[in-house]
């Protein structure tokens, strides 16, 4: 299998941005989940820590998805046809608290 390194650095530095709203939904539903005794959640209420991931989920049509699953790759990755995926890592800030009923943006 040889891949071609040149055509592959047109995707390095590439970055994704989405926004997303937090509602309170997902915030009460992941608290039953893990059996904890507090008041329904309100807009203006912190974010508990790493909750953010309970937003910016993927969306994508089927047509779109490879057969792993996951996005064609081409777009946001690169073509790369290597049979395996794997997250490598990220870095999380935080320019403020999140908090619910907010708009937030990923980037």
């Amino acid at each position: 299998m040889k891949i071609d390194l040149q055509h592959l650095q047109q995707w390095v530095g590439k970055t994704e941005q989405q926004t997303d709203l937090i509602t309170p939904a997902p915030v009460a539903a992941l608290a039953a989940t893990l059996d904890r005794d507090e008041p329904p959640p309100r807009n203006g209420d912190p974010l508990p820590p790493l909750w953010h991931w309970l937003y910016f989920l993927p969306v994508h049509r089927q047509s779109q998805l490879g057969p792993d699953g996951h996005p064609k790759r081409g777009g946001f990755l690169p073509p790369v046809p290597l049979p395996r995926r794997m997250w490598a890592g990220s870095q999380l800030s935080f320019k403020r608290a999140l908090t619910i009923g907010s708009a937030i943006q990923r980037v």
